[in-house]
């Protein structure tokens, strides 16, 4: 008995996304937009960051989000005062995020938005509509399985 070979792959799509960072004062709601654009995007006071914070509570160079994939990281740079990731300080190690995410420097919150690239693209509107949603839900979305 002989076995039938197939070449066509089943082999699951890449899914392009997008990360954002949608700056709230805490009270709920979306006062921002920023799109994380390269694969490495810091935050702090310096001129040398991505984006910068004028509050003096925020180190020079305070965190760091890293891209893998579409993956998303962030990295506390031994910022005086600490990053928080839904309230919990993470000490100079790589801390996976997911979409809904909250992070704290000093006292500026983001809230960590993943989006399909093909997804209402352009549309900021939309975009923050769904953040909003997200922000709405108690639960938390099922993570997406690593990719092989």
């Amino acid at each position: 008995m002989s076995a039938v070979i197939s070449h066509e792959t089943d082999a699951p799509r890449t899914i392009a996304v997008s990360w954002q960072l949608l700056v709230s004062p805490g009270r709920g709601e979306v006062i921002e937009t920023i799109d994380i654009n390269s694969v490495r995007f810091r935050l702090g006071r310096r001129d040398s960051a991505e984006y910068t914070l004028s509050s003096l509570q925020v180190s020079g160079l305070h965190a760091e989000f890293i891209q893998v994939g579409i993956r998303l990281f962030i990295r506390d740079m031994n910022s005086t005062n600490g990053t928080y990731v839904n309230g919990k300080r993470i000490d100079n190690r790589d801390y996976a995020l997911r979409d809904g995410d909250r992070v704290r420097l000093s006292n500026m919150e983001f809230i960590i938005h993943r989006r399909r690239i093909d997804d209402a693209a352009n549309d900021t509107a939309v975009m923050q509509d769904t953040a909003l949603e997200t922000l709405n839900t108690s639960s938390r979305p099922v993570p997406l399985p690593p990719i092989a």
